[in-house]
């Protein structure tokens, strides 16, 4: 879900000179593909360079304008801040084909790091401009509160980028559990080997979080991480998603019903995604209404943000999509139904202590999904997940700062 108006804070108190230091290693990273060398792997770093420093004094600025209107007690926060490392780097993963590529991601880490540090992962939430991601920091207001309250506060903060965003220029996969697992776990790797590097110590825990598309990306990273046989970077300690689409049939029938509240473009998004992986028969002319059978794909090229894409598109579903599709998705002939219902992740029993955060009011991404996904994972055994509701009054979008901070503070009883 994007982030629109609450991500209007300036970033010139924060921005220090660009640090030239970039350390290259392995393979190069001129291209977007995988190479064929034999010591080129999903989870191998390509490259990390040091974009950007925030002292403790910027990160106390971003947790007072930020953190403390929620209402949560953060003096301890404010008392302890370090400053902090972040590095944009560049490591190998699988794409929706099968074949490695190179991606993107942010590591921030405390500095001095002097300590032996867990490693917390933030999915970001949807960016329609594949540019606003958190390897370009001072695109991403996300990256900036992640690392004032995690890695300025003990942790190795990881939030990657995902396929099709930031260095990868393909299609991004929007909301397709099995890339975002892969990407993120893969992530974790390249962390891994990065704090080798440069001599930081990582404790081994692992913490994942993140808010809309990201708490989908949590939710499917933990599904792989619990049960895949792959090797694991660390141990997965504690999940908190925030605010996520769990359930996308839910999820569909919310932009019908709540058609006021702007789910075209998100519609367009996830509809693109799942016709470029699935290849599902359905032309564009049988899905969007004219002009957007025409356009949608320039509207949609990863190159407009989310107030540009709400400008560009209608205001309602039903202005958006052909009326033969949308009844052939409500009565789940379409394959777009079975699409969604396979890239729900929460259809398995966590082992791992997991909280769903989620606000009641939210006007993006329903409540009534953390509620389905939450029974179902008690349904199928699971005997440490809870449903925390963050309260009325907060809206999809300013989620991430009740729900980014109870996370970081249920995160420390548990490192």
């Amino acid at each position: 879900m994007p982030m629109k108006s609450i991500w209007k804070f300036s970033n010139t108190a924060l921005i220090l000179m660009l640090l030239p230091l970039v350390f290259f290693m392995g393979c190069s990273s001129s291209g977007g593909d995988g190479d064929s060398d034999s010591d080129t792997y999903a989870g191998k770093l390509v490259s990390a360079t040091l974009v950007k420093t925030y002292t403790a004094g910027d990160a106390n600025t971003l947790i007072e304008k930020y953190y403390v209107p929620t209402g949560i007690d953060v003096t301890d926060l404010l008392n302890s801040s370090t400053d902090v490392n972040a590095y944009a780097i560049e490591y190998y993963t699988i794409d929706v084909d099968g074949q490695l590529i190179v991606v993107s991601g942010l590591v921030s880490i405390p500095s001095p790091a002097n300590g032996v540090y867990p490693v917390v992962q933030y999915h970001h939430g949807t960016q329609f401009n594949n540019s606003d991601v958190p390897s370009n920091p001072d695109r991403s207001d996300e990256a900036a509160v992640n690392s004032a309250l995690f890695a300025a506060h003990g942790y190795v903060t990881s939030l990657p980028d995902y396929i099709g965003q930031g260095k990868s220029e393909v299609n991004h996969p929007y909301l397709y559990s099995e890339s975002e697992a892969q990407c993120g776990a893969d992530m974790l790797k390249a962390v891994k080997e990065l704090c080798s590097d440069l001599d930081v110590s990582v404790s081994g825990k692992l913490f994942i979080t993140g808010l809309s598309e990201g708490g989908h990306a949590t939710l499917a990273l933990q599904e792989y991480l619990e049960t895949s046989n792959s090797e694991q970077a660390f141990t997965l300690t504690g999940s908190a998603p925030i605010a996520g689409p769990y359930d996308l049939p839910t999820l569909w029938n919310f932009w019908k019903d709540e058609s006021s509240h702007g789910g075209s473009p998100l519609a367009a998004h996830i509809i693109l995604a799942y016709k470029n992986i699935y290849e599902f028969s359905s032309t564009l002319d049988d899905i969007f209404i004219s002009p957007y059978n025409t356009t949608i794909l320039e509207i949609n090229d990863g190159t407009h943000n989310g107030e540009e894409m709400y400008a560009m598109l209608p205001k309602t579903v039903a202005e958006l999509l052909q009326g033969e599709f949308i009844a052939s998705v409500d009565s789940q002939v379409h394959p777009f139904y079975n699409e969604m219902v396979m890239n729900s992740p929460y259809n398995f029993a966590p082992i791992t202590p997991t909280r769903l955060y989620h606000a009641q009011d939210d006007k993006t991404a329903p409540y009534a999904g953390s509620e389905i996904a939450y029974n179902k994972m008690i349904s199928l055994g699971a005997d440490d997940v809870e449903l925390i509701n963050l309260g009325p009054n907060i809206d999809h979008a300013s989620s991430i700062f009740p729900g980014t901070l109870l996370a970081k503070i249920w995160f420390d009883t548990l490192k």
